[in-house]
């Protein structure tokens, strides 16, 4: 479970300081800013899931199934664990579309909050990716539900401390 874990969380907190520090600006244009609004952008999808498929492999490949949970074949190839990690890294930032379309359909400015249903956006904020990487994880976990589903409550838990630390050093604007 760490495994996949510990790279996401790496991976993005590096990409909120590249997005703080406006690096890899050639890429900082919004994959549609009508659809999804301008927050969204190609430095993302390609900075998070290149790099989470690195820091998978420099994870996983010293720990072995410790760390990933992939049967040994897995951890062995390193162009298998990238691929895993950059799934996971894709999993991530796709998940997070629907909910930003949802907000630009109702008229909510790109990174701001909805005032009448602030709770439902903020949930929808910190559980959106982890349901993506929880349904990955499940694939190459043969669909054990059980097991996705603390992932998915450990996931999005670590979304919600770590979206906490990053507004407190102020990395971060909102939470």
């Amino acid at each position: 479970m760490f495994g996949a874990l510990i790279p996401l969380i790496v991976s993005n907190v590096l990409h909120m300081v590249l997005v703080k520090k406006n690096r890899w600006s050639a890429l900082a244009k919004p994959i549609n800013a009508r659809v999804f609004g301008d927050n969204k952008t190609w430095r993302g999808v390609v900075f998070v899931s290149f790099v989470n498929g690195l820091l998978y492999c420099l994870i996983n490949w010293p720990g072995g199934a410790w760390m990933s949970f992939l049967p040994p074949f897995a951890w062995k190839d390193l162009g298998f664990l990238f691929f895993v990690g950059w799934l996971y890294g894709m999993a991530y930032v796709i998940f997070e579309l629907p909910n930003s379309w949802i907000k630009r359909k109702m008229g909510i400015a790109p990174g701001e909050s909805s005032t009448k249903y602030r709770g439902f956006f903020a949930l929808m904020d910190k559980t959106d990716s982890a349901l993506g990487v929880s349904l990955v994880f499940a694939y190459f976990h043969d669909m054990q539900w059980d097991l996705a589903g603390r992932f998915f409550l450990c996931a999005s838990l670590l979304h919600i401390v770590f979206s906490l630390i990053l507004k407190a050093i102020r990395i971060k604007k909102s939470f």
